[in-house]
């Protein structure tokens, strides 16, 4: 297999999102740009330079709806992998180069998948001061957490405290049963969508990092420019991008940017 580059593994990153965005339209789906590509977007016009990562945001119906349509047979030239068919360890769905073969650094090779862009549904929430609210993001940290501790390599880590860290927990939170954690994380953030109008004045992204944003911030979404071409991204960028990253105008300084790039490989032609 070829190792691929920092551009290659971008741009075979930005045809996935070019594959959603047809996926979408075709269908009638609703998304947004999410997170570092929505900062991206604003702030470079494109990909943060030091950074791959591609994020969307979904509404919950919609998310199910894609689901839905890759279980129907949809034709694409990506899969979509989640924990739900085995195909991921992740607890939000991930669409997927079929070309290639991937890992991120702290979970290591075992759990290759393709080059991807990251789904993650949006729930809706009638109050920020709903009584359930602290107690349900409590619990979906912790389970968070020991489901991160139970997939990752423990011979990685950004500091050595981190990689003893690891050492220690890790193997005790492998006997844990990554599945069955995933499917908690997403019946808390499914009962969000249960028990909270399609249309409430919040929404919650309970599944990735449980940030709670006014929907008007997001929704309905607005054309922004990513690598030269039009995405739909939120609609009130600055109030969403404040809530994520506060001044998120501010281009950090070098020994600042976090470089994120997973392990990728070209697959061998069969």
């Amino acid at each position: 297999m070829k190792r691929l580059a920092a551009d290659q593994i971008k741009q075979i990153e930005y045809e996935i999102l070019i594959e959603f965005d047809r996926i979408c339209k075709d269908n009638g789906l609703t998304y947004c740009l999410a997170y570092g590509t929505a900062l991206g977007a604003e702030r470079h016009n494109g990909f943060i330079p030091w950074d791959d990562d591609i994020d969307v945001h979904m509404p919950r119906k919609d998310y199910e709806r894609l689901f839905d349509l890759f279980s129907e047979g949809l034709k694409s030239s990506c899969d979509l992998v989640s924990y739900r068919d085995d195909s991921s360890i992740y607890q939000f769905a991930k669409l997927v180069d079929k070309k290639t073969t991937a890992y991120e650094t702290f979970v290591g090779p075992s759990r290759s998948i393709g080059l991807w862009i990251d789904i993650f549904p949006l729930e809706p929430l009638d109050s920020i001061n709903d009584k359930k609210l602290k107690k349900t993001l409590k619990l979906n940290s912790f389970y968070n957490l020991w489901r991160n501790f139970a997939v990752a390599d423990t011979n990685t880590g950004s500091t050595r405290m981190i990689v003893l860290i690891k050492k220690l927990v890790c193997p005790f939170a492998k006997h844990l049963n990554v599945k069955k954690m995933n499917e908690k994380l997403d019946a808390i953030a499914r009962d969000f969508s249960t028990h909270n109008s399609e249309m409430s004045p919040y929404l919650i992204d309970c599944i990735g990092g449980g940030i709670i944003y006014k929907r008007s911030s997001i929704f309905p979404a607005k054309p922004g420019t990513f690598e030269g071409r039009a995405f739909p991204c939120p609609a009130n960028p600055d109030d969403y991008l404040a809530t994520v990253y506060g001044n998120w105008k501010q281009v950090p300084p070098e020994d600042k940017r976090a470089v994120h790039f997973p392990n990728a490989f070209l697959k061998d032609e069969e």
